[in-house]
């Protein structure tokens, strides 16, 4: 029996549908942790009197941390388990948090920065693998497009429960929220965190029908006699990295990971300095909440219009689409910023598609490696891509810095949303190719040894 197919085949139990809301709501950490520098940013400029050249080193500096916790974090999920490295990755995003409000300088909340983005990255790098495996088939696209969506809706809790009393508390009071949500998310992750069920029966240790059976008992499904045959590349020997770089494998992860470096760079663009900016132009520092309001809910809802029409369409097919309408939608942007309420609009529409793209990566790229592999490859992916998101507010900080015209950034900075667009779409030509030559030859690869087919979409 494969296990992956019973549970895509098979109704959601609560057991089920409890992992993949703990798995939202640690993406909500996520987006919380995102917006709320955003809106803190003209708070924390006018105390520290920064530069913008500063602030965008600063905003870099979570996501320096989570391309840290992608990359060398996510190997060892793949080794000692999902649900360790979630506890953990959990608690350093506490302890972050729990530096900014004693920081006296733009050092300290740098620091502060950094170590949440360490924590954030570990997350990562499982959270999204648990949310994919513990759906079934039929809600697959819909749980995705959710568990997407949770960035966007904790940028949307920030902006609407905090962001307005940053005025009257101070930027600090962003953060100290920040620690009762990280406390919150570390009880969830203690008490209802699973481990994956196809990690844990791919390993085979010893004890390990006993906790499947447990799990699948939990599910509404029968006790297995014995654990099956490992399948689809995920024999215990074979190294996670080996799999995700291999013969077979390295175009697509190159070109996911090439993609989603494009998407974060205007992905963070977007999210990091659109509210600064029209803060600025407007010289109103309170409108960054609403137009992160504004991101936060084009987001959610794009997010979720994506996943219900992905159920019938080919991600492939509609992020590459979605991508393109939303570069449109953010060139506009630059040009309209001080109109208001047109500039809220706009960037509600264009975060609207241009957000999708993270449901979109979510739902191509974990699947395209087997279960051994599949946090290490989703984990580089994710991690490379915050290699765009450290480089994009520090890049555009830099350019509004030497003088470049607001309308002139923003146009530049849309163009890698329709670069990234063209890299799913040489992948579905890339996958089409591949499985064209599979139905000639053996699924077996010759230059590793072991079979590479991932495992199907549920």
């Amino acid at each position: 029996m494969n296990i992956a197919e019973l549970i895509a085949g098979s109704r959601m139990s609560r057991f089920q549908i409890m992992a993949i809301v703990v798995a939202i709501v640690l993406t909500v950490l996520e987006g919380y942790d995102t917006a709320m520098m955003v809106f803190a940013a003209p708070y924390v400029t006018k105390e520290f009197a920064s530069s913008s050249s500063m602030i965008g080193v600063v905003l870099s500096g979570a996501l320096i941390g989570m391309v840290i916790g992608s990359i060398l974090v996510a190997p060892l999920a793949d080794r000692i388990g999902r649900r360790r490295i979630a506890i953990v990755g959990t608690v350093i995003v506490l302890a972050g948090m729990l530096i900014a409000p004693f920081a006296t300088d733009m050092a300290g909340i740098l620091l502060s920065r950094i170590v949440t983005g360490l924590g954030v990255g570990a997350l990562i790098s499982v959270v999204g693998v648990i949310a994919s495996e513990y759906s079934n088939r039929r809600a697959y696209p819909v749980v995705m497009a959710v568990y997407a969506a949770g960035i966007n809706i904790g940028a949307v809790i920030g902006a609407i429960v905090i962001g307005p009393l940053l005025p009257s508390l101070g930027w600090r009071f962003a953060f100290w929220a920040g620690v009762v949500l990280s406390a919150i998310a570390l009880i969830l992750a203690i008490v209802a965190f699973p481990e994956s069920i196809a990690w844990l029966a791919a390993r085979r240790q010893p004890g390990t029908l006993d906790r499947v059976n447990r799990m699948l008992a939990r599910m509404g499904h029968p006790a297995l006699p014995e654990l099956p045959a490992n399948q689809r590349g995920q024999r215990e020997h074979t190294g996670a990295l080996r799999i995700v770089f291999s013969k077979r494998l390295i175009a697509q992860t190159l070109l996911m990971m090439v993609g989603y470096i494009a998407f974060l760079l205007v992905f963070y663009f977007a999210n990091s300095w659109a509210p600064n900016t029209l803060a600025q132009a407007t010289q109103v520092p309170s409108y960054a909440a609403p137009t992160t309001l504004s991101l936060g809910l084009g987001g959610v809802i794009g997010n979720l219009v994506f996943g219900f029409i992905s159920k019938r369409v080919n991600p492939r097919i509609l992020t590459p689409i979605f991508l393109v309408i939303g570069a449109i939608g953010l060139a506009v942007f630059g040009s309209i910023e001080t109109m208001i309420p047109l500039a809220f609009v706009d960037i509600f529409a264009a975060s609207f598609f241009f957000s999708a793209g993270v449901v979109g990566f979510y739902q191509i790229v974990p699947l395209m490696y087997p279960t051994l592999a599949r946090a290490t490859g989703y984990g580089i992916v994710a991690g490379a891509g915050r290699i765009g998101g450290i480089a994009s507010p520090i890049l555009a900080g830099a350019a509004f810095d030497a003088g470049i015209p607001v309308s002139t950034v923003f146009l530049i900075f849309s163009l890698p949303l329709v670069f990234s667009a063209l890299t799913v779409v040489a992948l579905a030509i890339l996958e089409k190719a591949q499985r064209a030559r599979a139905a000639t030859a053996e699924s077996l690869d010759p230059a590793d040894g072991i079979e590479l087919q991932p495992e199907p979409a549920p």
